[in-house]
């Protein structure tokens, strides 16, 4: 009868245990991370687009804490983490600040974040420009309305109708950077020109070549697709070259975006075109800050090719870069431009002097104001005579 006992006993345990085990299961269940976030809580008022992060274990849904008109989310439930759900935004016409909270719902608890976007003629604190290009930068959602009240150097006139503007930045230890801007021509599908600034900061790091091709999450499936190439001898050509963001995987992964690319023929995109490119690399590592402007000409393109997803694509007729460099300790002067026109064709001979201009010569060329914000910085008269001059002439340049 003892030994039974003792025998009874322990099975009572043994059960307890069991439930115990299942009950610290179910606890475990219950804690594991529930988490949702956007990376930019405050935005301008234009419309735009950005990600909304979520974590979980399990399914989820997701949804705003109340109707609202204005915002929509790509997608409201799943499974697992997600990181490509896009919330998108409409213009904020109205001066009072709008705002919502986007929850997520595993089925036993919920959390929720914050996003605010900006009454009309607001937009969040820039940076006032170190000589690095860092900043508090205002978001990667920031549309035309945002753009022509920044004072950015690198920023061409953002008054063309028939072009959206964008900008996006990205985050590196606690801080938020600006990486480029661009003038997004619909009717083309390519961006008309990518402006941005490059300094030592963006060119050292390890990032590599991230080749995280992606359509532009501020467009959606507007933007151009980049998958899997475009039809014919047709590189995807960087405005905004990768070698140009090696700080970080974010800023390097933005520039895969398809707002980003053009297509450009092989030989173009391999031979001169490079060399232009290491070029600017060059002057920007021996200055504080060069402000660039990359672009393309479509107007009166007849050749079309298409994207990834089989929609045209004008085939640019000419590709230019234009450039400011500021260097407070040159002997040369603290600022000077340059600009560079290539048709789009091979080309036998290598980047030489006649392929160089004045920002002034540039300008007649494209119909674009670039550089709008300098003389703002350091005055009209002073800004004429940068954006006149002949950079065959500056040992700066060659």
């Amino acid at each position: 009868m003892r030994f039974t006992s003792i025998f009874k006993v322990a099975a009572v345990l043994s059960a307890a245990c069991g439930l115990m085990l299942t009950s610290c299961d179910e606890v475990k269940t219950e804690v594991k991370v529930l988490e949702v976030s956007v990376k930019n809580p405050s935005v301008g008022p234009a419309r735009g687009q950005q990600f909304v992060n979520v974590k979980c274990s399990g399914d989820w849904t997701l949804a705003f804490a109340e109707d609202v008109d204005w915002a929509s989310l790509s997608v409201i439930s799943g499974t697992g983490n997600k990181s490509n759900v896009v919330l998108s935004y409409d213009v904020n016409a109205g001066e009072e600040d709008r705002s919502l909270k986007i929850c997520l719902d595993n089925g036993s608890r919920s959390v929720c974040c914050d996003f605010k976007q900006l009454g009309s003629g607001k937009h969040p604190e820039n940076d006032t420009d170190n000589g690095q290009g860092s900043g508090s930068g205002n978001g990667s959602g920031q549309g035309s309305i945002g753009l022509s009240n920044v004072g950015w150097l690198e920023l061409p006139a953002t008054d063309n109708p028939d072009l959206g503007y964008y900008s996006h930045s990205f985050e590196m230890g606690g801080k938020t950077y600006r990486n480029y801007s661009f003038g997004w021509s619909q009717k083309d599908l390519v961006a008309l020109w990518v402006a941005y600034p490059l300094s030592k900061f963006y060119l050292n790091g390890d990032a590599g070549r991230t080749n995280a091709w992606a359509l532009d999450p501020l467009l959606g499936d507007l933007s151009a697709a980049p998958f899997g190439g475009y039809a014919g001898d047709y590189a995807r050509g960087h405005q905004l070259p990768s070698a140009d963001r090696q700080c970080s995987y974010d800023a390097n992964a933005q520039t895969f975006y398809g707002t980003n690319m053009t297509p450009q023929l092989n030989a173009h995109n391999e031979g001169i075109w490079a060399d232009l490119e290491n070029k600017v690399r060059i002057v920007a590592k021996a200055s504080d800050t060069t402000y660039v402007v990359t672009g393309v000409v479509t107007e009166g393109s007849t050749i079309f090719t298409t994207d990834s997803y089989d929609k045209p694509m004008t085939v640019p007729t000419a590709y230019f870069k234009a450039l400011l460099r500021y260097s407070k300790s040159s002997t040369l002067g603290q600022w000077n431009a340059a600009a560079f026109y290539l048709e789009h064709r091979a080309y036998s001979e290598s980047l030489g002097k006649n392929h160089s201009m004045s920002v002034d010569e540039l300008e007649e060329l494209t119909g674009i104001d670039f550089f709008v914000n300098l003389p703002a910085k350091i005055g009209e008269e002073q800004a004429a005579k940068v954006e006149a001059a002949d950079p065959t002439e500056s040992s700066i340049w060659w």
